[in-house]
């Protein structure tokens, strides 16, 4: 003990004999035995209470998640293919020749090809469960395009429309709408 009357922590852990059975001060300042002081942990009773918590939080909010997750897939698609027709564009605009933005509904995937069909850069997919749809239904096996034109515009002639729809296979849709003057892709 000091002069001030303070004693340390450290200092309350020393041991006392009392007929060989060596006791110490437990957190509490009460003295406690070497098995006591030494034997902690977690019950079977407490370790099942813990994992039934984590287990019913689990299942509470996995309902809620799922429908976030579903969207951010849809949302996620868009962006890939206004990525992919704003690089189509500028493609166009930066080389002063036609560039061509080809909807695969096949395997679900966005090129960028040249007037002669060379392949521009890489494939971009649409994410998994997402595929391409229209205004006028569900495209059938095969491809569509968009071309640009060196001044930026877009011609949707052989598209058939200036609304293309990715969905998912729950039914849940994103349309996208080609601006065929600006060459701009809005979403919905």
């Amino acid at each position: 003990m000091k002069k001030n009357g303070f004693t340390p922590l450290d200092r309350t852990q020393y041991h006392l004999r009392r007929d060989k059975i060596v006791s110490f001060f437990c957190k509490s300042f009460r003295p406690c035995t070497i098995r006591q002081k030494y034997l902690t942990g977690f019950t079977l009773v407490e370790i099942l209470v813990v994992i039934a918590i984590i287990i019913l939080v689990s299942v509470v909010t996995v309902p809620i998640i799922t429908p976030f997750l579903k969207a951010q897939r849809l949302s996620k698609g868009a962006r890939i293919v206004q990525a992919s027709a704003l690089a189509a564009r500028t493609m166009a605009i930066n080389s002063r020749k036609t560039r061509q933005l080809v909807f695969d509904s096949t395997y679900s995937k966005l090129t960028i090809m040249d007037e002669n069909s060379n392949v521009l850069g890489r494939d971009d997919f649409l994410p998994s469960t997402i595929e391409f749809g229209t205004s006028t239904g569900s495209w059938t096996a095969g491809t569509s395009t968009v071309s640009f034109d060196p001044n930026g515009s877009a011609d949707t002639s052989t598209l058939g429309t200036d609304t293309v729809i990715i969905q998912d296979k729950q039914g849940n849709s994103k349309n996208l709408k080609i601006i065929s003057y600006t060459g701009q892709i809005k979403s919905d």
